[in-house]
């Protein structure tokens, strides 16, 4: 592998962050090595599609290998957290790749480990943060501020829309308290709203949800999306296909593998996959980042034996760790330095303030004759965002509201679940209390009335960064490559705790609204449960990890400055959602491109 090249800038991971750099690199002609520890996605876009067909748990990994259903991984190359091993044994080691303290709740999000990372099954969902969110602390008194501020990030912003495709209406989204540069317009016009957001918008607009946002204006407004509404670069119009995650049928949706195709072809870049690197080399002299180590393997499947089938090292004159926050905290934590210590870690704070968004789900029927007809368009059209700040973040944190297109399937499993109660008698989905058998014509007749009015909706809380919640390195488990898996310390905070109950109340008070039967069910036996002031809550993973090498404006408190450069060594960069101080509300990917702009810019003016 031709790893010794005299190239510009190495970069581990091939996810958002690392494919957006890579390709801006290689159009400014930069040698550009991107190390990928999973298998390649150049093949057939229908051998995803057969994965996720076949899969009765249509997990956001179900349609990329390896198997989520067979992954043990002690016996993995490159292994990674699943929702099934969430559901079925988060606290087994022998079935979650995530490992955890005495204690500690379960981490409920997942990513890939695979050309194109995460951003596989992202669901495209493309929100700014609010200004505010920058100055959580200052304002607040919570959490951590960002060395910037919302001005700072505006024109990367506007870039990484471009450059994703983003579908949105300016006029739509400076209501939800989001400013624009005058005559900024995103690069295609909004998506319509589904039937769903066009019943819920007249009955919730300008009614009150909870006491505590009762001066702020409740709207319904439509949700910026990393989808065609028109063609654009490439890539055709959404069709409406309701499985944005984990698979776009037709790759309308903006995902890394293909801006990894672009950057390749700059003839810049170059790519090797199921090359793990394991650890950072710093000369001892000048504390420059002089290498990366790693191993490489055959094949991702479970062979009887260690899987290494080379090692090696990979040089050039910039690093960037680009792995997701977990893989860039587990790769610094096991990298020694020559006089102690690890890399980039001379403040303590790598693999500390783990943050996501935990989700609380609702979801009921609307009334009878009133057809939302989900299962149809994309996951989610809009969502009440104006809700997302406000004086109540002294006190507890905040939530923006999804509105979900694809009836009950994040929370029931939906329509499979139903459909098979009504085969079987039972009673799994709470639509079929009278346990009935039912075939032929009443079969249909029963999902039709039932399928056609489900709704759901997600708020996801915002969490505050902690640092007693941490990434270490196991030192019991290791992978089939011999390296040491994530040992996970997660807890909801009250901050965050207190936002589920203001979450539960407006969410009852929404379906009031809608005049609809809530269905929401909480499940004690679940792994992903909380209990506060008396009142059990499951929470649900959004797919956002964030913190872990968080910036910040002085060294001793944070991992990477504004540019997510590393205090402790200059030529290396820790990029992605790790780097974020705080989390805010919105989804972190757009937040996430930027922030690589930026990098990539200041990248460009070192070399």
């Amino acid at each position: 592998m031709a790893t010794q090249s005299p190239y510009d800038v190495v970069i581990v991971g091939s996810g958002h962050a690392g494919s957006y750099m890579a390709y801006q690199l290689g159009l400014q002609k930069k040698r550009v090595l991107v190390i990928e520890a999973g298998p390649t996605t150049r093949r057939n876009h229908e051998d995803y599609m057969e994965n996720f067909f076949l899969s009765t748990f249509k997990s956001p990994e179900s349609p990329y290998p390896p198997n989520p259903n067979a992954l043990d991984p002690a016996r993995t190359n490159a292994p990674r957290p699943t929702i099934q091993a969430l559901v079925f044994g988060w606290n087994d080691p022998n079935k979650s790749y995530l490992t955890y303290t005495p204690g500690s709740l379960p981490f409920g999000s997942t990513y890939e480990r695979a050309a194109g990372g995460t951003g596989l099954h992202w669901m495209g969902t493309s929100l700014r943060m609010t200004p505010n969110d920058f100055r959580l602390n200052t304002l607040y008194g919570k959490g951590r501020d960002w060395p910037i501020q919302y001005s700072d990030l505006v024109d990367n912003y506007a870039t990484a829309e471009t450059f994703i495709g983003v579908s949105a209406n300016v006029s739509d989204q400076v209501q939800t308290g989001v400013f624009y540069p005058a005559g900024y317009e995103y690069p295609m016009p909004g998506i319509p709203l589904s039937f769903a957001d066009q019943y819920i918008k007249p009955r919730v607009d300008g009614q009150k949800l909870t006491d505590d946002t009762a001066t702020l204006k409740t709207l319904v407004t439509p949700t910026p999306a990393g989808r065609n509404s028109v063609p654009y670069d490439n890539r055709r119009a959404c069709h409406g296909n309701t499985n944005c995650t984990p698979i776009c049928p037709i790759q309308a949706k903006y995902d890394p593998a293909y801006a990894l195709q672009k950057a390749l072809s700059t003839g810049f870049v170059d790519v090797v996959y199921q090359t793990v690197v394991h650890s950072v080399q710093v000369d001892a002299t000048t504390r420059s980042v002089s290498g990366l180590s790693y191993y490489t393997y055959d094949s991702i499947s479970v062979p009887a034996t260690s899987g290494r089938t080379g090692a090696g090292s990979a040089s050039g004159r910039i690093y960037v760790l680009a792995a997701s926050a977990i893989e860039n905290a587990k790769i610094l934590l096991n990298s020694p330095l020559p006089a102690g210590g690890t890399v980039a870690n001379k403040s303590d704070q790598v693999g500390r303030n783990l943050m996501d968004h935990p989700c609380y789900l609702i979801w009921g029927l609307f009334p009878k004759g009133q057809n939302s007809f989900p299962y149809r368009g994309p996951i989610s059209t809009a969502g009440i965002e104006t809700l997302r700040d406000g004086p109540f973040r002294s006190n507890r944190s905040a939530w923006r509201m999804e509105i979900g297109n694809e009836g009950w399937n994040w929370p029931a499993n939906d329509p499979y679940t139903t459909g098979l109660d009504w085969i079987y008698g039972t009673n799994a989905s709470q639509l079929n209390p009278g346990k009935k058998i039912v075939g032929s014509t009443n079969y249909v007749q029963n999902l039709n009335d039932l399928l056609t009015r489900q709704f759901r909706s997600a708020f996801l809380v915002e969490q505050d960064a902690e640092p007693n919640n941490r990434i270490q390195l196991s030192t019991t488990y290791k992978d089939n490559l011999g390296i040491p898996r994530p040992s996970i310390t997660y807890q909801l905070s009250e901050y965050v705790m207190r936002g589920f109950v203001r979450a539960k109340e407006a969410g009852s008070r929404y379906i009031q609204l809608l005049g609809g039967t809530e269905y929401t069910l909480t499940d004690p036996t679940q792994g992903t449960t909380f209990t506060y002031q008396g009142t059990a809550f499951n929470y649900a993973g959004a797919g956002h990890t964030c913190g872990t090498h968080v910036m910040g404006s002085d060294s001793a408190t944070s991992v990477v400055n504004s540019y997510q450069q590393s205090w402790d060594h200059s030529n290396l960069y820790i990029v992605g959602c790790g780097s974020m101080p705080s989390i805010g509300t919105q989804n972190p990917t757009l937040t996430m491109v930027s922030l690589a702009d930026r990098t990539t810019k200041q990248i460009l003016k070192s070399l």
